[in-house]
Order: C-alpha cells, then structure tokens, then sequence
C-alpha cells in the first residue's frame, strides 16, 4: 500500500469470509522473527479499512517456484463501489514475477504485469519504461503488498533501507515508480516513508501486516478450518 465516512455494511465482511482459503509454507532463513522464518502452517487475513469502508481476504500460497500472494478487495467510495481482486506470483527470494488485477465497478479491467529476470517490466505485454529499478510491485488499496519488501529485505532491528516500487494507482490502475523506506524499528514493528508520507506498520511473527497506521488493520487471521 503506497502513500496515502460512513459505515461500511455487515455484508462485506461476510462475503470476505466466504472467499477461498489457503494452503501454504513458506522456507526461509532459521532464526528470523518476521522475515524469512518458516511459515508453518497455512496463512490468511481478513483487513478492514479504517479511512473507506473496505474489507479485504488475502491469502498466501506455496507455488512450485516460491509464493502466490491473492486477494479480494471491497471498497467504497461516496460515489462508486469497487471489487477488486490480485494474484501476486512471486519467486523464492520473494521478487515479483507476475502481477494480475481485476477492478469491477460495473464494468471489468484488467491487468497483467510481468517482471523478467533482467529487470524489465512488461504491461499488458508491452515494456514499460521506469521500472527497471523496481523488484516490487506495490497496490495502492492493499497492504498485503508491503509484505513483500519485509521478507525480501530481511531487516534486522535499527536498519532502514530504500527501495523503488511499481506502484498501480487504484482505481485508475496506472503504473509509476515509488521511492520508498522501510526502517525496522523491532521485531514486530516497522516505519514506513513514501515522499512526505509516513505510516507506522504492525506485523505477526511471518512479517504479515496486521496495522497499516490509520488505513488498515487486521480484525481475523489464521490457518484455513
């Protein structure tokens, strides 16, 4: 989730749950306390938003080269309702492989992001110039994303590192690159800075976010039943 009422109906937390679970380990590094640790069992949260009405099930699964990271986004504005959906392919060192977006508000778009292992950023099949730097890829309307640099950087306690991502603007689902840092400032516990932006992060022990400071927190995780 890059930079940054009324209440949102019961409904929405409801279709969320209903949504597939998952089935997952993750591999990583002994000794770690959120980053490359062994997941061992199944993840999923559910998130809901504390600026919109949203709600959000993400899960995250163990694919034969590394992690597919999926999700259901409901979000409402004050004059649209969306349902977004992503599937996240990543590699074993957690770098961005493929990319799929699904924004409904009526009508349907996609999305199709690939990452090479030179470096080059494909959208919808067409080199995209900008990106060369970006080993991330950052949506706008998740923080299920900012989980991705936590594993992949592997931070211990006091350090800060900058990264760029390919951030897709929702709902225009525009790609452009964002300079970002992550400082860990102890095991649980990261800040995060985009520009003037800054948010506060919260994760479990597998570097899962469950606080994104006052946009998201998570309200149910676990194993799948």
């Amino acid at each position: 989730m890059g930079r940054g009422g009324f209440e949102p109906p019961k409904a929405l937390g409801q279709l969320i749950y209903s949504q597939s679970r998952l089935t997952t380990s993750v591999s990583a590094r002994p000794g770690d306390s959120t980053d490359n640790r062994l997941v061992e069992k199944a993840r999923w949260v559910v998130w809901e938003g504390l600026a919109d009405p949203s709600f959000e099930r993400c899960n995250l699964l163990q694919s034969a080269s590394g992690w597919t990271l999926s999700g259901l986004i409901l979000r409402a504005t004050r004059d649209a309702a969306y349902v977004a959906r992503y599937a996240i392919e990543l590699d074993d060192r957690w770098h961005t492989k493929t990319v799929e977006v699904e924004l409904e508000n009526g009508a349907k778009r996609r999305l199709r992001i690939e990452r090479e292992e030179a470096g080059r950023w494909l959208i919808d099949g067409r080199p995209e110039i900008g990106l060369e730097r970006c080993v991330d890829v950052d949506l706008e309307w998740t923080p299920a994303t900012n989980t991705l640099p936590i594993r992949r950087l592997s931070l211990q306690p006091g350090a800060v590192e900058w990264v760029t991502a390919a951030w897709v603007r929702f709902p225009s689902l525009e790609i452009e690159p964002l300079h970002q840092s992550y400082e860990r400032v102890d095991d649980r516990r990261y800040q995060y800075r985009a520009g003037d932006f800054t948010a506060d992060l919260e994760t479990d022990e597998d570097g899962v976010v469950t606080q994104y400071g006052g946009g998201w927190r998570a309200v149910a995780s676990g194993p799948p039943a």
